[in-house]
């Protein structure tokens, strides 16, 4: 039985079936500019929504608190209490489609450009299996970038 988490670097270097250990640089990934851009953007948005949502909740919890009198009224023969849970339910359906709209337009972008600098320039080199000549042109090709 462990006592403890996995070493980052058992995490970090898994093996592929033919016993060879990816590639893939993920510390630096993680690292590069276009990573963080596409982390902070997904971060300041949901912060936005989540204020939203949570300001809108503690409002109409305030008011089915202490204004009762407010939230038994009626609008055309509606009460404004189920007006206001009416507009919970649209704020979150609001929220999930520009979500969304947000992931397709903003955020895909920003994955494939991290997909794209990931596979160009932070990858191992693995001289050790592959051979020199194949080593020294993948050096070149980041270079050339």
């Amino acid at each position: 039985m462990s006592h403890g988490p996995a070493a980052d670097t058992d995490r970090a270097v898994p093996e592929s079936p033919d016993g060879r250990t990816d590639v893939v640089d993920w510390t630096r990934i993680e690292r590069s500019p276009e990573f963080r851009e596409l982390t902070s953007r997904r971060h300041r948005f949901i912060a936005i929504a989540m204020a939203a949502t949570l300001g809108e909740f503690a409002v109409y919890l305030g008011l089915a608190t202490f204004a009762t009198d407010f939230m038994g009224t009626t609008v055309g023969g509606v009460p404004i209490a189920w007006l206001a849970a009416m507009l919970q339910v649209l704020m979150t359906w609001a929220v999930t489609w520009i979500y969304l709209r947000q992931a397709d337009r903003v955020f895909a972008p920003l994955e494939q450009r991290v997909a794209d600098s990931a596979s160009a320039r932070f990858t191992r080199d693995s001289e050790a299996e592959a051979p020199a000549g194949a080593a020294a042109s993948t050096r070149t090709e980041r270079s050339a970038q």
